[in-house]
């Protein structure tokens, strides 16, 4: 049986006011700013040497804004749900001093230490915050949505969020699901990988374009 090759493009969306205050932003959405509105200029410009065969894009605004100007002209624009961010449930739109004020008890934060948004840690068995999502229905949704992806084109470009970002790669990559926060992925960072039979071999990781 012949294998199957896919060329996976994978893209954060650009700078929201929400990533600039600090805050939990999941199922929400935020304005774009001015940075990311020139970061949605310059990923454009960088996807044009790829040409992908199709895109999925989460249906949050911010993502679906940038798969849309990032895309040529006839190129399918496939909207996914499982490929939005984890749902912060009642920490949405806070920032982490609004959180510890309320004295409201967020899972998984690295060493118990974070400061903000960015320092959200490694997966486990509950839900990331009261009301949220789980870790493990997170991930599950995540895995599904690649596999889809994979199957649907020879080049496939996601435009998707962070937490997202950093799951696709630790699934295509084999790697342990705690694993995937050992990626820094800003807004607008980019990665590119080689998938043959579901197993990935990242080609690059752009820390922003």
């Amino acid at each position: 049986m012949a294998s199957t090759t896919t060329e996976i493009i994978i893209i954060r969306h650009p700078q929201t006011q929400a990533n600039v205050e600090g805050r939990f932003v999941g199922r929400g959405d935020s304005p774009i700013t001015e940075v990311g509105k020139e970061q949605i200029l310059a990923l454009t410009a960088y996807m044009e040497q790829w040409k992908p065969s199709v895109v999925f894009t989460s249906p949050l605004k911010r993502a679906l804004v940038t798969a849309q100007a990032i895309v040529a002209c006839g190129i399918p624009v496939n909207v996914a749900p499982d490929l939005q961010e984890i749902d912060f449930g009642r920490a949405e739109g806070l920032t982490w001093t609004e959180i510890t004020t309320l004295g409201m008890k967020i899972d998984y934060l690295r060493n118990g230490a974070a400061q903000d948004a960015s320092d959200l840690g490694g997966p486990g068995d509950g839900p990331v915050a009261p009301g949220g999502e789980t870790w493990t229905d997170f991930e599950s949704r995540v895995r599904a949505a690649a596999v889809a992806c994979e199957g649907a084109g020879s080049r496939v470009a996601i435009v998707t969020h962070g937490g997202v970002f950093r799951t696709l790669l630790a699934h295509w990559l084999g790697l342990p699901m705690e694993s995937s926060w050992r990626f820094s992925v800003p807004n607008a960072a980019v990665a590119t990988l080689r998938v043959i039979d579901g197993a990935g071999v990242l080609t690059s990781l752009e820390p922003r374009v």
